[in-house]
């Protein structure tokens, strides 16, 4: 999944907010649909004087259809200075409308192409990896499936002793296994 530059007509904010910009992007997903309004802010005084009503603004105006397109709706907030993290903290929190984010304290504003970037990593996580241990922590419990399947359960002598190995493989399996 990406998050690509959207077309939209976004003037029902940029008529209210000339010193902000607006841009959006949308996923190439279909099943997991996630529009995002990016706010670029000049300062956080900005940031911390407007979200409330564009939030609000927003909440009329830009209804996703889809059941699951609804609750993939953010707002980002974009600006070289540092937003206080109090407000920060409060505004991140709000989920009335849209989820929000904020990219404070940038060297400078970032060019379209660098903010889809950014955004990709804060809500597709583009930038994480995944651990090669956890494939091999799966290849281990699948093989201890199939030592369990058909073990007996009755109260036989025998059944008691391959339940003991059975018991006694897996322990040393996850002992090996445990880093």
């Amino acid at each position: 999944m990406n998050l690509l530059i959207k077309n939209a007509d976004l003037s029902f904010l940029s008529a209210q907010y000339e010193n902000i910009e607006f841009h959006m992007f949308c996923s190439d997903d279909h099943f997991s649909f996630i529009s995002c309004i990016a706010c670029i802010c000049e300062s956080s005084e900005v940031v911390l004087e407007s979200w409330r009503a564009i939030q609000n603004i927003v909440s009329v105006y830009h209804q996703p259809a889809g059941e699951l397109a609804a609750w993939n709706v953010y707002l980002v907030f974009v600006t070289p200075n540092r937003v206080p993290i109090w407000n920060k903290y409060e505004i991140e929190n709000n989920k009335f409308a849209a989820r929000k984010i904020i990219l404070d304290d940038l060297p400078e504003i970032p060019n379209i192409d660098q903010l889809a970037i950014e955004l990709q990593k804060q809500l597709l996580g583009t930038d994480l990896a995944l651990d090669q241990r956890a494939n091999e922590s799966r290849d281990a419990f699948l093989s201890l499936i199939g030592s369990v399947r058909g073990i007996p359960l009755d109260s036989r002598s025998e059944s008691k002793e391959q339940r003991a190995e059975m018991i006694n493989s897996i322990i040393e399996c996850l002992q090996k296994n445990e880093n």
